[in-house]
């Protein structure tokens, strides 16, 4: 189970085969301990030391960006929920913060530069997972240097960076609930999806060491 704001790309890699080769699945969700307020879900005085905190998954609020999605692909089914986020950037190189030129920002400081051998890397890497890495480039390529793309259900299974979009009551054990989606015995619409760009924290900038 995942929720990751991201990290190195070599260890999602590492981690993603590491998954594979034990046959497990992997999914996105987020612990809620039981008895915590839902704004406060591992409220520290439900976390218990040199033991066990009991809770449940939850899909609202759970997310996996930036380098976690390569993480996840290791598993040979990957589901979410329609309300758990994945989103993905560009892997910038040169300035972490861009300099300003006549009270401008200089975009040229901020712009991407492919790295072949890091390209060739993740394709390799997306087909033995079975992912579609013209796809993932594609969406990888509409954030800005400084943002992340919001990769929607449809983009996500079609690519085959999930196999499986979570309904609810299908999993024991899994919370299906939260923002961004309707109970379909409830006629009250979804709340308004995220916007599909938006603005990357800069501890995420930067991926490879």
């Amino acid at each position: 189970m995942f929720q990751s704001g991201g990290g190195n790309v070599d260890a999602a890699l590492e981690m993603g085969h590491m998954i594979r080769a034990a046959g497990l699945e992997t999914a996105i969700g987020r612990t809620q301990l039981n008895g915590c307020p839902m704004l406060v879900p591992r409220c520290p005085q439900k976390m218990v030391r040199n033991g066990w905190s009991e809770g449940e998954v939850h899909s609202g609020g759970a997310y996996c960006f930036s380098a976690c999605p390569w993480a996840l692909a290791g598993g040979k089914v990957r589901a979410a929920a329609a309300n758990a986020r994945i989103a993905v950037h560009q892997i910038t190189n040169g300035r972490k913060t861009p300099r300003m030129h006549n009270g401008r920002r200089s975009l040229d400081e901020i712009s991407t530069v492919p790295d072949p051998a890091l390209k060739q890397l993740l394709s390799d890497y997306f087909d033995e997972m079975g992912v579609n890495s013209a796809d993932v480039f594609a969406m990888m390529g509409l954030a800005t240097p400084q943002g992340l793309y919001n990769v929607w259900d449809a983009e996500a299974l079609k690519s085959g960076i999930i196999t499986k979009v979570y309904s609810y009551s299908e999993e024991p054990g899994y919370v299906i609930g939260g923002t961004n989606v309707a109970d379909p015995a409830d006629p009250t619409p979804a709340a308004t999806p995220v916007p599909a760009v938006t603005t990357m924290p800069d501890e995420l900038m930067h991926l490879l060491p």
